[in-house]
């Protein structure tokens, strides 16, 4: 039976102890902070960008260095007979599309998935991937279980239009008559991408809103239902509690990181639930 390697990307929002913990590589991806380049996790805190965001940094986010990527499969290589790349949603970042064409030059060793999906459900998939492995499942068969039978829903909610303004998301009179205004837009993430699905005056309508959108389905213990947030975590298991006596289901809360966070902000929270394989 093949030895797989399952790497993600840090879009994943996971740390460095917990990917050891769990058996799941990671690749880091820079940060442009202030025009400063660092690598995420590896090069500055939570804490400390945290921070740098609430004082207004100019953060920008970057897809891996193909170099760097390109070394981390030959490094694995040497322990395992095969690689299966989990990166963000390629309708988010040119990651996908950068792996898959360096991945010709290693003779199906290497397998990029395009997993639709960001943030700390590629955590579920990345753990589900090790399972399948172990089953003695391929590569390809892996790749298309994930790209055809997964299917993520969430909902995102800012505190604040300025970062967003920031990233170059909406245009700076968009944000400063929406903070005006008090208006929350509720950001959807689904098939890949992240869009405004909805926009309300307060916070807490949103966050109600946002709820109420991911528990609409069926057959709710066919799902992993997350909380996820960044700088709220008192909020964060508020909902928790919440969201469990909606579903009655297991709720796992996980902090948001630099490579998303640097788009929506501190103070945002996210409601979301993540399709279970059968495997």
């Amino acid at each position: 039976m093949n030895k797989i390697a399952i790497l993600v990307d840090s879009s994943a929002d996971i740390t460095n102890e917990d990917a050891k913990t769990l058996g799941i590589h990671v690749i880091r991806m820079p940060l442009t902070i202030n025009n400063e380049d660092v690598m995420e996790t590896d090069g500055i805190s939570d804490e400390d960008f945290i921070q740098k965001m609430k004082q207004g940094a100019t953060v920008k986010t970057s897809q891996p260095l193909l170099g760097n990527l390109v070394m981390k499969w030959k490094e694995l290589l040497q322990e395992y007979d095969g690689i299966l790349f989990l990166p963000i949603s390629s309708k988010l970042s040119g990651t996908y599309n950068s792996a898959v064409l360096a991945s010709k030059e290693f003779d199906g060793k290497v397998c990029v998935v395009d997993t639709k999906m960001a943030c700390c459900p590629l955590q579920y998939v990345a753990i589900d991937a090790i399972k399948m492995a172990d089953k003695g499942y391929s590569l390809e068969e892996m790749k298309n279980k994930i790209e055809n039978e997964i299917y993520m829903f969430a909902c995102i909610v800012p505190e604040t239009l300025t970062y967003l303004k920031n990233g170059g998301r909406i245009s700076p009179a968009a944000a400063a008559l929406g903070n005006l205004l008090k208006i929350i837009p509720i950001l959807k993430v689904e098939d890949g991408y992240i869009d405004v699905s909805d926009k309300v005056r307060t916070t807490r309508k949103a966050y109600q809103a946002a709820l109420e959108k991911v528990i609409n389905v069926p057959n709710k213990e066919d799902y992993y239902w997350f909380v996820v947030h960044s700088d709220c975590e008192q909020l964060a298991q508020e909902y928790k509690v919440i969201l469990h006596e909606k579903v009655n289901q297991d709720i796992q809360v996980k902090p948001i990181r630099a490579i998303i966070m640097a788009h929506t902000g501190p103070g945002t929270l996210g409601i979301g639930r993540l399709k279970k394989l059968n495997y």
